[in-house]
């Protein structure tokens, strides 16, 4: 149950000091709501019972101390005891205990205690205050027939119990009821205490709130901070297939989870924390209100759990929708230019709303259930209650049980379900955050670069050569190879263009040198070391990289120059885009290298990304460079000063080029021709063209109208 979700509480536990002054704001909020709860009995005592506060706690303790249950004698409920005068004391259970036992019968009309009046209230008050260890002369009338006997006794009485002593020590600072005006006194002096526990509860509550948004909040930015190292660490594959579906575990799913923890922290803790107190208040006043709760819970619970298991189900689906719903969008919004110009607008509507109408089924099947768990419990919960009342209704009618208390029971069996039947839904909430921690989990599970190859070692630097050896190697989800069992070496400081027709594999080769994929067959060594069994961190250091696309990030002009090289200079910065020819356009930016760049590069031309890119490769300054020229939004101008850019950069690095035009083909010492993810023909320009019809057809179709 809630697997993946408990799973998840490994980062709230780091967090523990928060979580215990939280978890004890939440058991003193509980606390104070219990007593306000429990104050209703003083007030019905003030208000309803004649005997007042005072004497029913003078009542209370004069039982504990007695071992016998007392009430108020009445001749018109009870029936006329001749002896016995009005409104004394009856005896309504004597326990086994009591110095009594034996002599005093249920039935039986105390009518004196020494010197106090033969009045309940009196009899309670003598009774409760009455010296330990000091014989008391206790008098009763006992029924027999229609006739009373007399009968009388010196009892020793035990001390009060301390909690007695306590009470009572407590109700002598407020006057005894013996006027209106006291009875007034006595009722502010009461609802003064429940207004202390009231400030005081909120208080608590409002810390409590506080800190479970801190440990939720700081949970979930650890969980992030995980997550994001395990997104980093990824094969290149993964991002392949799973680029917003990523983006939604990261986002979306870990808001839900967020929701849970708060969940969990308020209402798991609050308000079975509440239940407990309020029963611990009811079953003061009557043990057997457990029945209450032998009758709800296994259905409850079971019923809970039943609607836990739909919302998860459906909660997986809506988040699976949503990572659907992201992907679409996001495509839209890249790919605007194309939307617009083929006036394709209707179609990317329906089918966004599409999506939309399969996350709408799930939800509403989840809020369903949601909506209907509350209900069903509550109903099952006010059935329990209602024979709960009814049984205590009927010991009211049969004088077994005062107004005033049945009155306060009533309110604390309300008390008692009102916790429970918020936590109707809780389980079910916890399940939403069950399915989004399934899916978080799904993601930092998946094993990472260096996770594949443990105990990888740092490489040397490169001295001699790269050989690319029997190299296959085929794409998830494709039919055919990329690469059939490639072989080629490179010496160190030489520079090798890779030509051939798109899809040929050209950079899928230099894909595997990176370490981006792994290949299925054959390997890829440096100085005759696998790179498979090098530490990613040692290889990667040596090589700069220019892609196809034109990586640009959405941060300053100075960040992505700086991005080649962490804790660059800033003359170093400037000296690696005076070298690319792209400080003559930084310096007619705004705020020149602290400019805001637009998200991918947007706000610069093509050529100006190529530049920069450059530039960072430049200030790497790594022994290794890979090129894969992208010419596709580069002028005639930005051609020839980056071209110019590299005729410096080169100059004894080992260097793959993938070329698109020939005044970058003609700076490479070979050539490698590729078609069908092989090489077909290695060698130097002029060769190539005797020796080699591929190579012939592209430098007649291609490279010499782009060069």
């Amino acid at each position: 149950m809630l697997r993946h979700f408990r799973r998840s509480l490994e980062f709230v536990w780091p967090l523990k000091r928060y979580l215990v002054w939280s978890v004890l704001c939440l058991a003193m909020g509980a606390l104070m709501y219990s007593a306000s709860i429990g104050s209703v009995l003083p007030v019905l005592k003030v208000m309803v019972e004649p005997e007042g506060l005072h004497g029913w706690l003078d009542r209370c303790a004069a039982q504990s101390r007695l071992g016998v249950r007392l009430d108020q004698y009445n001749s018109l409920r009870d029936g006329r005891i001749e002896g016995a005068p009005e409104h004394a004391t009856m005896v309504r259970g004597v326990e086994p205990w009591s110095p009594l036992a034996g002599k005093l019968r249920p039935g039986d009309v105390i009518v004196s205690a020494g010197a106090a009046e033969p009045t309940a209230v009196g009899l309670y008050q003598r009774l409760a205050l009455h010296q330990p260890g000091q014989p008391l002369e206790l008098g009763w009338v006992s029924r027999t027939g229609e006739a009373g006997v007399a009968t009388s006794s010196l009892v020793t009485l035990p001390p009060a119990a301390l909690k007695w002593r306590t009470v009572l020590g407590l109700a002598s600072l407020i006057p005894r009821e013996q006027t209106y005006s006291d009875r007034l006194w006595t009722l502010m002096w009461v609802l003064g205490l429940v207004f202390v526990f009231q400030v005081v509860g909120n208080a608590f509550r409002f810390g409590a709130t506080y800190l479970t948004e801190v440990v939720a909040a700081r949970a979930i930015v650890d969980l992030r901070r995980v997550m994001a190292r395990r997104i980093l660490s990824l094969p290149l594959s993964h991002y392949s297939l799973n680029v917003t579906d990523t983006m939604s575990r990261f986002l979306q799913d870990t808001q839900e989870l967020k929701k849970g923890y708060t969940t969990l922290l308020e209402k798991m803790i609050r308000e079975p924390l509440r239940a407990v107190f309020v029963l611990i208040l009811a079953l003061l006043l009557d043990w057997r209100l457990t029945a209450v709760l032998v009758v709800l819970a296994p259905p409850g619970a079971w019923l809970i759990r039943r609607f836990g298991k739909k919302v998860r189900r459906a909660n997986l689906r809506l988040l699976e929708g949503y990572s659907r719903l992201i992907s679409a969008m996001e495509g839209v919004l890249v790919g605007m230019r194309i939307v617009k110009g083929y006036a394709t607008e209707n179609y990317e509507r329906k089918r966004l709303f599409a999506i939309e109408r399969q996350m709408l089924r799930a939800q509403l099947r989840m809020e369903r259930v949601d909506a209907l768990s509350s209900p069903v419990v509550e109903t099952l919960g006010f059935l329990a209650a209602s024979a709960c009342i009814v049984w205590l209704g009927s010991r009211v009618l049969g004088g077994e049980l005062r107004p005033a208390d049945f009155a306060s029971t009533v309110i604390m069996i309300g008390a008692l379900f009102d916790p429970l039947r918020k936590l109707s839904n809780t389980y079910v909430r916890l399940q939403r955050a069950n399915a989004a921690a399934e899916r978080i989990f799904q993601l930092i599970d998946l094993p990472g670069e260096e996770d594949e190859r443990p105990g990888a070692e740092p490489l040397p630097p490169l001295q001699r050569t790269i050989e690319f050896r029997e190299v296959w190697f085929t794409y998830p989800r494709a039919e055919q190879p990329a690469l059939r069992g490639v072989n080629l070496t490179v010496r160190r400081g030489e520079v090798v263009a890779l030509v051939g027709p798109n899809g040929s594999g050209k950079t899928t080769l230099v894909s595997l040198l990176l370490r981006f994929f792994e290949p299925q067959k054959g390997c890829v060594l440096i100085d005759g070391r696998d790179i498979g069994r090098a530490s990613l961190r040692s290889l990667r250091r040596q090589i700069c990289l220019i892609s196809q696309e034109t990586i640009i990030f959405g941060d300053t002009m100075r960040a992505n120059i700086a991005y080649g090289k962490h804790g660059a200079g800033d003359g170093q910065v400037r000296e690696a885009a005076r070298r690319a020819f792209a400080e003559e356009f930084i310096a007619r930016l705004p705020q020149g290298y602290d400019t805001l760049v637009g998200e991918h590069g947007a706000t610069l031309s093509g050529g100006q990304r190529q530049r920069i890119a450059l530039a960072r490769a430049i200030l790497r300054d790594a022994p290794i460079l890979v090129f894969d020229e992208a010419t596709s939004q580069i002028d005639t101008e930005s051609e020839l000063k980056i071209q110019q850019a590299l005729e410096g950069f080169l100059r004894g690095r080992t260097a793959f080029i993938i070329a698109h035009r020939f005044a970058t083909i003609s700076r490479a010492e070979r050539i490698a021709v590729m078609d069908d993810g092989r090489i077909v023909a290695v060698g130097t320009h002029r060769t190539l063209l005797e020796s080699c019809p591929l190579y012939a057809r592209l430098y007649e179709t291609q490279f010499r109208d782009a060069g």
